[in-house]
Order: structure tokens, then sequence, then C-alpha cells
């Protein structure tokens, strides 16, 4: 039976998963130190199962996590339940209304590729730069093209409660849609959609919400951008409009060669 993404996902996400979020948190922590946010008012759109959530609160920043999937909230909760200054709640990224600003909004884990049309894409990003202060940050990241056409086809399995859990890709190079099929043991099927981007299709709608690109990355190690990278991660600050009228503070793509 086909499932909602994520319905069924979310109770075994941090097995397959879990890993990911953990790997960028030595590289969240000190990106958001070396720009003077040591204990600031974070938000994470599509936080998942809430483990960098927790752990910067942990780090004595106060971090609220929001999640369109009920389910990922739920085990979010259970995670937060007795860490201070973290809290999670339903909400979808393309359309959230908060009553106050932020130091910084992070969005990771390829989420923003599940918005798989540009205007959304536009949205949410105005969004955020509304409730960013000047000079907040936005850290996201996103997964090129490139990722979906090296795994096209690829099916991989991972040993759950129950049986096996497979997903397999496949990638339509035109449309630059990704549809990953999770076919569950007792026979439920999660499809997940995705579309690749390039950092060519983002930054100008970053320039629109006053979200200046200040540093890009191949990965959480701060390897140097190539051609060759699979995934992008971007760290933008929020600018005023003047210094976007004189186009300050932006940064253009440089591809390393090796």
């Amino acid at each position: 039976m086909e499932q909602k993404p994520y319905s069924k996902l979310a109770q075994v996400y941090d097995i397959g998963w879990g890993d990911f979020a953990e790997s960028c948190q030595s590289f969240m922590s000190e990106t958001l130190s070396s720009y003077g946010i040591v204990s600031g008012k974070l938000l994470e759109l599509a936080c998942g199962t809430g483990i960098l959530a927790t752990h910067l609160a942990r780090l004595g920043h106060v971090v609220l996590g929001i999640d369109r999937s009920p389910e990922m909230i739920e085990v979010a909760s259970s995670r937060g339940a007795h860490v201070s200054g973290v809290q999670f709640e339903i909400a979808d990224m393309r359309a959230f209304a908060l009553g106050s600003q932020f130091d910084a909004v992070l969005c990771l884990f390829d989420s923003l590729n599940y918005l798989t049309v540009l205007d959304d894409v536009e949205q949410t990003f105005r969004s955020v730069s509304s409730l960013l202060r000047c000079g907040g940050l936005f850290i996201f990241d996103f997964n090129r093209p490139l990722i979906y056409s090296a795994h096209n086809g690829e099916t991989l399995s991972m040993k759950i409660d129950g049986g096996v859990l497979k997903q397999k890709l496949h990638y339509e190079v035109a449309s630059r849609l990704a549809r990953t099929v999770f076919r569950f043991p007792d026979g439920d099927v999660e499809t997940h959609v995705q579309r690749g981007y390039e950092l060519a299709d983002l930054q100008p709608l970053l320039e629109g919400a006053r979200l200046a690109l200040r540093e890009q990355y191949a990965s959480f190690s701060r390897r140097a951008v190539s051609s060759l990278s699979e995934r992008i991660v971007c760290v933008c600050q929020k600018i005023s409009s003047t210094r976007q009228a004189r186009g300050e503070g932006t940064r253009s793509l440089v591809i390393d060669s090796s």
C-alpha cells in the first residue's frame, strides 16, 4: 500500500541516515560561532528526527524545528523531551508564519530538493528572509543533478525490524526529477520526489530575498566545490536593501578544478 513520505520511514530513519545529521554538527557550531552566534535563536526547516536541533540546543542555542511530517515530529519531540531550549512543530517550510525573528535558519540534508518547482523555492527563501534579523544566517544544502544521474537505477537495501527495506532511484534527466521508491518488508511503499538544482538556479532567488551567498562547500568538511561535487552547502547572510542595491556582499561560484 502506498504511504505518505516519511509516514513509515520516520521510525527507521535514524538507522540509515542519522549519521548524516551527526556529520554536520561541528560544521554548524563552528559556522554559527564564526558569525558571532554563540547562544542564538535558531529555526530548522525540515528538521526530521531532531538530531541536529537537539545537539544545537545542548550547546546553548534556543531552537525551533519544523517538519511537515507528523511522524518525524513525533520522533523529534521524543528525542528532545528532556533537552532544554528545543521544541518541535508540524509545519510546511513553503508556508509558515512565526511571530519572532531568528539569528539563523537552517535547511539541511537535501530537504530543499523536495521543493520541485522554483516558485516554491522562491517562496521559501522569502519566508526565511522575513524571519531573519539583518545579518542573520541562512545555511542550507542541496543535491545537484549529478548525484541523481550517478545513482539512477540503483537499488539499496537496509536491514530493519521485520526484514529488509529496499530503496530504488528513478531519475528523469529532462525534468531533473528523482523518484526514490522505498519498499518495506510488509509490502508498503513510500515514493519520495526530489528535483536536482544547480547554484545558478538558486542564486537569483537568494538575491531577490536579500540573502547574500557568503560561503560554499562540497561537504561539511569544507571541501572546495568542483564540477564533480554532488552536493553544495551554502552559507548565506541577510543583507539590507541598501547593500543589495549596491551589489555588495555576494560571491560568485568558484569551481575548483581538483
